[in-house]
């Protein structure tokens, strides 16, 4: 069906994105709010100008008067005044369930529940309940709003009605105490009671029965049965969340509303601070401090366009709050003992009633840059020639971003992580309805924009909400986002100035995770929470037609008590069943092709076993879903994931202790109700491992309260089985770009000391204790001239945790950074200037494939242009490359898209702006770049690691390495040898056809030492070189060192790096100690390269790339360190057997998608090279 087009009253479409159209709007909204009231015409715009002499109260009545004006505006605007008056009409409709819920259940039954005995049975009320409802004209088939009705109906007349309300409060009492009532009213609203606040009983679980660990678990009625990686919740109905709504008593009109402001020690009195409840946790109130008290008054009345426009007063972003994001409104309340007010539910409530009208998309996209209720930012203003660079596009950047653009500025947003586009048409298109931009979940693109609300968050959220925050930006006319962007490699804060911002932002969000360090950590089966969560959503591992390789094995146990690691052992039950479902599929498939002895032959025992494991198991959910077919019920999963060991949250302490009780236990509870177990008071000693050196047991102290209600550990062991371990111990914040660009910011520990800005200096903003402080001190150190970093979200101390906070931060933040470009501000930008700027931007930023080259049967060149990435290479340093998921193609149910590959540049030109890199197709990652086409753009993201040293004396550096070793000598060398270096090249390969553009190596190497291990010789082109056929690096070392006439100067390197596998690194160590110590008499510092298993590469975000090292005396490890921040590592200590198993961690299904790849290449005419 076509949908209708937009024909807005008075206004072309295109108007309302650009400040000119928005001011004519907002005078005619003006104009006719005047026409309805002079008085609220006038105190609106005094409001306005801050020259009100309202009260608070009165500012809340004025607001709510204006808002149901906008209301009519809005459906006059848009021309949708019969759908909002039916929407309006279907809200209220509910509202006489409250009524009847206030008299009859609680005052009255619940009261006269001590004489229940006296009242007639059930079944009588019931028979006489159903023959007042047919002998009363009450127009619903709805039984719980008939029998409200009903009761209302006999309200209007109580003395006339006597008897009848007597029986229907016997009813009430009966329905609130009998089975048979309980059951009848089970779903109605009218008899969801509020219930004590137990703040140590505040999740339901009991023991798991025989349980040798005492685990905790949700009981078996509560259990929710969950099927893959759709919405796991719906939400409330439109009726439940009304009687949430008049469950409110809208404290706004006694500046009550502590859920917004904050719940006080004493009112009145903001000196003595916040209350903080039975829980410790202080009782700030929204961070927002959105008018929730005030949105919840005009919801009850069925205003949904009025309600939407004053929760964007103060939260634009709505989108990214509400259900299953924040509920510190929640905690907040004024029902301190009962269940409070489930603002959130309302929240979003309000938003999809919003977005469900015919363009509420689009009212949605105006009221982010026109609300005629805010006192500040009403309307959008015309760029005013500044510029903004913002590093992050998480909760805290986009909302900044939004700021920043209502005041005029251009504002740029960039992010470590990919960005997908959106469709042109969206951008350009109005939208009629919100189900053309919805996406299934399990489905969705992931399209990389809002940083840890894109990777971070769990299905539990609505996701297609982050795209609605997403095209809003993008409409903006002066915004330009780009991903793959590392700040510190990428862009530095010099390069802001340079390319002629005028602010730079710091909102690079989430931390770096915490290693575990205990015997056996990080062994094949134990990553981080981060790692596991970040490929799953971003990676697309949880789609059944991704290529992306996450191996994980049951029983699981995920160590972390906080909310990443319920959100992270929740989706590692739901991604079982996809993994293994997806690899019997598979498997099966390359089976009848390839033949499975042939396929089992190439694959290692410990892959074998697992194999056969995920086979066995993915028969088994594929036998259950044909059993639920047949008796058309939802598949139980929980029953196979409890057989095959389950998921079990291990926590140090009590379950009331852990952060996710203390801040969000609704969290917690959900887990529970999906099959989670909770093992309390265990403190992890060791990993035991299998005869594979695979993960196999968690084994942990048992941890008690000692007498002065401390917990300690005992030395009693208990061992969880474990085949998959995954951190989840908490982060460090981020202040990777200080440790690479040292002095650049000030550090307090480990944070970014954090400053106000007053008379062009620079003051410590010491003592914040919260979100809410008005001095919380959102600048860095860096002061040059008149330029300034700004700290938001969860770099920021008291804008760290949690979503809404970090949006607070950038909602904080603007007006600071107002006042600081103060002097600059009130000048009308030059549109040529921006668009000159804008196509800059998109230049610098941009990457795209400028050639491919097939160089051996294996080995792909690819040359790609981008300016900003190729800047600031430096010879070692390396880039993740991907491609794009709307370009991917898509075959047979299989996404042709990579998972990040990281490369070093093999060459780069400056001046061209281009970087030349060399993928050997050892993965099936690595074969998709054969179908990459030229002028396609790319996701390259770097440089990143760190870069070699390039010595200031003349040094003699010897490089050996096999073909994965061409690209840092083709770049490192050649820098050493352009600074006086001298540089000897030793390269070994099975055969001289893995040799490629010699004559590119040769310029790269003052000597060249070819060695080939079968066959002929490689020719050598020049003179001073060596070519050797059948000798071992070792061997061949030694014996040149021994030949004086050859006259190569091994005896003089000062530096020594190697290349290749493990097998290389250790056979050097033992020979630098025997063999070789002739060979190198001073004794020269020797690099091995740590290139194993990497994922966002942005120095410590996902930590997948986490590597042990050891004293070199004592063989005992030392600290984990993030490889892809230091690839090239002193030989002595790197924990070598440690590097061979983070290799291990996903090898089976790293094979089954190269056989995969190869199959569909087979199979269909895929364009590759």
């Amino acid at each position: 069906m076509t949908n209708p087009s937009l024909q807005l009253n008075g206004f072309a479409f295109s108007e309302l994105f650009h400040a000119t159209g928005l001011r004519r709007l907002d005078q005619q909204f003006l104009e006719q709010l005047q026409q309805k009231s002079t008085a609220l015409h006038t105190q609106l715009l005094a409001y306005r100008q801050d020259a009100s002499s309202l009260t608070t109260i009165e500012t809340s009545e004025l607001l709510i008067s204006c808002a149901v004006h906008l209301e009519v505006f809005l459906a006059r605007l848009f021309r949708i005044e019969e759908a909002v008056s039916i929407r309006q009409i279907q809200t209220t409709a509910n509202n006489p369930l409250a009524v009847f819920k206030k008299y009859y259940v609680l005052r009255r039954a619940k009261k006269e529940l001590a004489r229940i005995d006296t009242f007639p049975e059930w079944s009588a009320l019931n028979d006489w309940l159903k023959t007042a409802l047919k002998d009363t004209p009450l127009q619903s088939d709805d039984p719980e709003l008939a029998t409200a009705l009903l009761g209302t109906h006999y309200l209007a007349n109580p003395d006339a009605y006597a008897a009848e309300i007597e029986k229907l409060v016997q009813w009430c009492a009966r329905a609130l105490t009998h089975a048979a009532g309980k059951a009848y009213t089970q779903h109605w609203s009218c008899f969801k009671l509020p219930t004590r606040l137990d703040f140590n009983h505040l999740v339901q679980a009991e023991r798991a029965p025989h349980d040798p660990c005492g685990r905790l678990k949700a009981a078996d009625a509560q259990l929710r049965k969950r099927d893959g990686f759709k919405l796991t919740d719906p939400r409330m109905s439109a009726r439940d969340v009304q009687d949430q709504v008049n469950y409110c008593i809208y404290c706004h009109d006694h500046e009550g509303d502590f859920c917004s402001k904050g719940f006080p020690v004493k009112k009145g009195d903001p000196s003595q601070g916040f209350k903080k409840n039975a829980l410790d946790i202080t009782l700030t109130g929204c961070p927002l401090e959105e008018k929730i008290s005030e949105m919840q008054f005009l919801k009850r009345d069925g205003y949904t366009l009025a309600s939407l426009a004053m929760i964007m007063v103060d939260n634009p972003m709505c989108p990214a709050t509400g259900h299953r994001i924040c509920n510190d409104c929640m905690k907040s309340c004024i029902y301190q003992k009962q269940e409070p007010v489930n603002i959130p539910q309302v929240e979003t409530r309000v938003l999809t009633d919003a977005l469900e009208l015919p363009w509420g998309v689009e009212i949605y996209d105006l009221l982010t840059r026109w609300n005629p209720l805010r006192r500040t930012q009403w309307c959008m203003k015309p760029y005013n020639g500044l510029k903004v660079l913002i590093a992050g596009m998480g909760p805290a950047g986009f909302t900044l971003a939004h700021h920043l653009l209502l005041e005029g500025f251009a504002v740029v947003g960039f992010d470590g992580l990919k960005i997908e586009p959106l469709p042109e048409m969206l951008l350009e298109e109005p939208i009629y309805r919100f189900a053309e931009l919805k996406e299934a979940l399990d489905e969705r693109l992931m399209a990389g924009f809002g940083g840890v609300a894109e990777y971070g968050i769990t299905v539990r959220w609505d996701k297609n909400f982050l795209k609605l925050i997403y095209l809003s930006l993008m409409r903006r006319p002066t915004f330009q986002v780009f991903g793959g962007v590392r700040f510190g490699g990428t862009v530095t804060v010099e390069d802001a100035w340079k390319m002629g911002f005028d602010h730079f932002v710091v909102a690079v969000g989430a931390g770096l995770p915490k290693a575990l360090a205990i015997p056996g950590s990080l062994a094949p089966g134990m990553r981080q929470a981060n790692d596991f969560l970040m490929a799953l959503q971003l990676g697309n591992a949880a789609k059944s037609s991704s290529l992306t390789n996450l191996q994980v094995r049951l029983p699981a146990v995920v160590i972390g008590g906080g909310l990443t690691g319920v959100d992270t052992a929740t989706e590692i039950q739901a991604y079982y069943i996809t993994l293994v479902e997806k690899t019997l599929y598979r498997y099966q498939l390359l089976s009848s092709e390839y033949g499975e002895d042939n396929l089992q032959q190439q694959l290692d025992p410990a892959a074998r076993e697992i194999l056969a494991e995920y086979l066995r198991h993915g028969d088994a959910v594929r036998r259950e879903r044909e059993r639920a077919a047949q008796t058309r019920t939802p598949p139980d999963f929980i029953k196979l994931i409890r057989e095959w060991g389950g998921v079990t949250i291990a926590y140090r302490r009590s379950m009331q202790e852990s952060p996710a009780y203390l801040h969000n236990h609704e969290e917690l509870q959900k887990a529970l109700e999906e099959g989670i177990y909770y093992a309390e008071g265990l403190e992890p000693a060791a990993v035991n491992l299998n005869e594979f050196g695979h993960a196999k047991t968690l084994v942990c102290y048992k941890r008690l309260r000692n007498e002065n209600n401390e917990w300690v550990a005992t030395r009693e062991e208990i061992s969880l089985p474990a085949r998959s371990i995954l951190i989840a111990t908490g982060t460090q914040p981020n202040t990777a770009y200080e440790f690479e660009h040292h002095g650049t910011f000030n550090r307090l520990n480990l944070q970014y000391q954090h400053y106000e800005a007053q008379d062009d200096k620079l003051t410590i903003a010491h003592g914040v204790e919260n979100c809410k402080d008005p001095q919380f001190g959102p600048f860095t150190s860096y002061h040059k001239q008149d330029k300034r970093v700004s700290l938001i979200g969860d770099t920021h101390p008291v804008f760290h945790g949690n979503v809404v906070k970090a949006i607070a931060s950038g909602m904080r933040t603007y007006p600071k950074i107002l006042d600081l470009l103060r002097s600059q501000l009130g000048q009308t930008g030059n549109e040529a200037e921006y668009a000159q700027f804008a196509a800059k931007m998109e230049t610098l930023f941009s990457a795209r494939l400028i050639s491919r080259t097939r160089k051996t049967h294996d080995v792909i060149e690819l040359v790609i242009k981008a300016p900003l990435a190729a800047q600031h290479f430096k010879a070692g340093q390396f880039y993740r490359l991907q491609n794009f998921e709307t370009l991917a193609p898509h075959i047979d149910h299989t996404l042709f898209q990579m998972e990040p590959l990281a490369l070093i540049a093999a060459d780069c030109d400056h001046a061209a702006g281009t970087l030349t890199f060399l993928v050997k197709e050892h993965s099936a990652t690595a074969k998709l770049c054969a179908t990459l086409k030229p002028n396609e753009p790319v996701s390259l993201m770097g440089p990143t690691g760190v870069r070699a040293k390039i010595p200031s004396e003349q040094e003699t550096v010897l490089i050996i390495g096999n073909q994965a070793s061409f690209s840092f000598l083709r770049s490192y060398g050649k820098q050493l040898r352009r600074a006086g270096n001298q540089v000897i090249y030793l390269g070994f390969f099975n055969h001289q056809d893995e040799v490629f553009d010699q004559e590119q190596l040769e310029q790269a190497a003052d000597r060249i030492i070819w060695l080939t291990r079968h066959g002929r010789c490689l020719p050598t082109h020049r003179d001073q070189d060596i070519s050797l056929s059948g000798h071992h690096v070792i061997q061949t070392l030694t014996e040149l060192a021994q030949q004086k006439e050859i006259a190569l100067p091994l005896h003089n390197s000062d530096r020594i790096f190697l290349i290749g596998q493990t097998d290389l690194f250790r056979e050097f160590q033992t020979a630098r100690a025997t063999t070789l110590k002739h060979c190198f008499p001073k004794d020269p510092k020797v690099f091995a390269a740590v290139y194993g298993n990497m994922q966002c590469m942005l120095k410590g975000v996902c930590a997948q790339c986490l590597q042990w090292q050891i004293d070199p005396e004592t063989g005992l490890r030392t600290k984990a360190v993030f490889a892809c921040s230091w690839q090239d590592q002193p030989l002595e200590i790197i924990d070598l057997p440690h590097m061979d198993a983070r290799q291990m961690q996903n090898r089976l299904l790293d094979q089954l998608s190269r056989w995969w790849v190869d199959h569909l290449f087979k199979q269909y005419a895929i364009e590759k090279i």
